[in-house]
């Protein structure tokens, strides 16, 4: 069923109502943690939008209760794939198929450490953003820093410089060179952001207009969504305020079930690392984390890397470099692309509990096991590399 973008922007007004007003400076109320973050850029300028004359249609999604039910995953679609004269992969009907990814989280998703000298280029055809806040009207190439642009006061708000670089180049390099699929991704991402925050009425209303509008864009426009997916890194907040692992698994099922119920495959949960402080500051929430996608079918394990990451990686308390975020994005869309190639999750090496992860729900026997990541040197890991090994 569809209906055109006014839902989205009724929903919108609706949600924002009686809210209080944001400041441009900080695009959020007073947050329960503040994180360091130094402005480093302004914000660039940019031409006004040019009115659309018809907007495409997008997607209906109705916003759930919270604490309902997580709606029955459907059987993902089977898509015949070939190749047109230029090498594209395309449906029999002509369709671009295209994998959809909608990265969320907080700073370290944002990539508040990054640097976009050292992220990796990605190669033409590979990837895509949708800008679906500064200009919901193309794709364009990916580029570091992924999703500068893409603010909304009122809604999901990031400081102005605050992105820096992001995990998203290099997954997107590891997804296509596993998959041969191009990813279309969508940044919705803010800093000191806590699981009530994404709970609430605005943010709900602004993460179902990036994703209805991405998926209605691309559907009107000759391509074919083949998967979709969410990356979630996101937990310093909830863990700096003591949040029980059981309440941050309510609060994760009530933050995806709408994009759920819009047709969402499965979140992989990249699990936070520490502060440059405390090695186990976020262990309840890591935990919880893991368990959660050991037993859910809604979820699956991205990365538990950071947990041994050293310090020497880290840009300060919270944040993590370009360097290690680039190593993220290749774990993680390994995981994902595995996911995607075979239909059942990846067995991991659990950094934080020293031992081989098994996803429950698929034919593994128990017994299998996975040699962790040397880590001594990340930038040798990376199959990507950045231009420059000696950044810190």
């Amino acid at each position: 069923m569809r209906s055109n973008s006014l839902l989205c922007k009724k929903l919108m007004t609706s949600f924002l109502s009686g809210l209080m007003i944001f400041s441009l400076a900080g695009c959020s109320e007073i947050r329960q943690v503040v994180y360091p973050v130094e402005i480093v850029e302004e914000p660039e300028e940019t031409e006004p939008e040019e009115e659309i004359e018809e907007e495409a249609e997008e997607p209906t999604i109705i916003i759930s209760e919270q604490n309902s039910e997580l709606p029955e995953l459907e059987e993902e679609e089977e898509v015949e794939i070939s190749e047109d004269e230029e090498g594209l992969p395309v449906t029999e009907d002509g369709k671009i198929v295209v994998d959809f990814v909608i990265f969320l989280g907080q700073s370290n998703m944002s990539g508040v450490g990054g640097d976009p000298e050292y992220a990796p280029e990605v190669p033409d055809g590979w990837g895509y953003e949708f800008r679906a806040i500064s200009d919901p009207t193309m794709l364009y190439p990916i580029e570091e820093p992924f999703g500068k642009n893409e603010s909304f006061i009122g809604g999901i708000c990031d400081f102005p410089g605050s992105k820096r670089g992001s995990l998203v180049s290099s997954f997107i390099c590891k997804y296509y060179e596993e998959t041969g699929i191009p990813v279309v991704a969508v940044s919705a991402s803010e800093g000191a952001t806590t699981t009530q925050k994404w709970m609430s009425d605005a943010y709900q209303a602004d993460l179902i207009m990036r994703y209805t509008r991405a998926i209605g864009w691309l559907d009107n426009n000759g391509y074919k969504v083949r998967k979709r997916y969410a990356v979630w890194l996101q937990g310093e907040s909830d863990g700096a305020n003591n949040v029980s692992g059981e309440e941050y698994v309510q609060n994760i099922g009530n933050i995806t079930r709408n994009m759920f119920i819009g047709g969402l495959n499965k979140v992989f949960i990249i699990t936070p690392g520490r502060t440059l402080t405390f090695r186990n500051y976020f262990d309840q929430i890591i935990n919880a984390q893991i368990d959660l996608c050991r037993t859910s079918g809604y979820y699956a394990l991205g990365t538990t890397v950071l947990s041994k990451t050293s310090t020497e990686y880290m840009k300060d308390e919270w944040h993590y470099n370009q360097i290690v975020l680039d190593l993220l994005g290749e774990q993680t869309a390994e995981s994902v692309a595995f996911y995607t190639n075979n239909k059942r999750e990846m067995c991991l090496y659990d950094y934080k509990n020293g031992e081989t992860y098994i996803p429950e729900m698929f034919d593994y026997t128990g017994d299998e096991e996975v040699e962790p990541l040397d880590l001594s040197n990340i930038s040798a890991l990376l199959e990507f590399r950045p231009s420059n090994e000696n950044e810190n």
